[in-house]
């Protein structure tokens, strides 16, 4: 017994040592960040240097700062994650510093986190991609209609989006299907079905009738609501 209290002892001595376990849902989780930061620095710019958004931004890369650091521990990290480290270093929030990072750095790293194949998954893995493809879309119409209006920054085209939603209906088919047993979950994926074809409509107006503020506020209510029961 004794022995037994000593090994558990030791082994929370050394958790801070050997970092924090990497998931699949980690992963899916800190990519949903990166197009949150992508997503934040637009609507900066789309909505006249709202100081909301610039806290958005502040807190979404402290975010993953503190997540990178806190993976791998004291060794060698993994190529993955030294990869990461290395795209990611130097990064902060000022949205007036090298606009065109807050598109590239973003679709850089997510690149990277989907090469990742050596993590352990879960059973909620499908519903952490799935937000994670649902803020990629926010985070690409933003970046669409603040390139459209002369603001700074990337933007894919319009069609490779346009196409981009029609996975997205695809993957919610597949979520739903999965999880039709599970009665809170399968309740919070039909309140996301009826969200999503509400503001789905809106996702192809680019110019003067684009409404970026109402695509930003159904994501995060998605978000929101689909993270309390996972």
């Amino acid at each position: 017994m004794r022995t037994l209290l000593r090994s558990a002892a030791l082994a929370v001595l050394l958790l801070p040592l050997l970092g924090q376990a990497v998931e699949r849902a980690g992963l899916l989780d800190l990519e949903r960040q990166l197009w949150q930061i992508r997503t934040n620095f637009h609507m900066y710019g789309l909505m006249d240097g709202d100081r909301a958004y610039q806290a958005e931004l502040d807190e979404k890369v402290a975010a993953v700062s503190e997540t990178l650091a806190g993976w791998g521990g004291e060794g060698e990290a993994p190529p993955w994650l030294a990869d990461l480290r290395g795209l990611w270093e130097g990064f902060d929030a000022d949205p007036a510093r090298e606009p065109a990072r807050f598109d590239r750095v973003p679709v850089a790293m997510a690149d990277r986190l989907t090469a990742v194949d050596d993590v352990e998954g879960g059973d909620f893995d499908d519903v952490h991609a799935l937000l994670a493809h649902l803020q990629a879309i926010t985070a690409a119409y933003t970046a669409i209609v603040a390139v459209n209006a002369g603001l700074p920054g990337e933007a894919e085209s319009e069609d490779a989006f346009r196409a981009e939603l029609a996975a997205f209906d695809q993957r919610l088919d597949q979520v739903q299907a999965r999880h039709q047993g599970e009665a809170a979950l399968a309740a919070a994926l039909k309140e996301t079905r009826v969200k999503w074809q509400f503001v789905r409509g809106s996702l192809v107006k680019f110019g003067a009738d684009a409404v970026p503020f109402l695509v930003y506020r159904y994501s995060n209510r998605i978000g929101a609501e689909l993270e309390g029961t996972i």
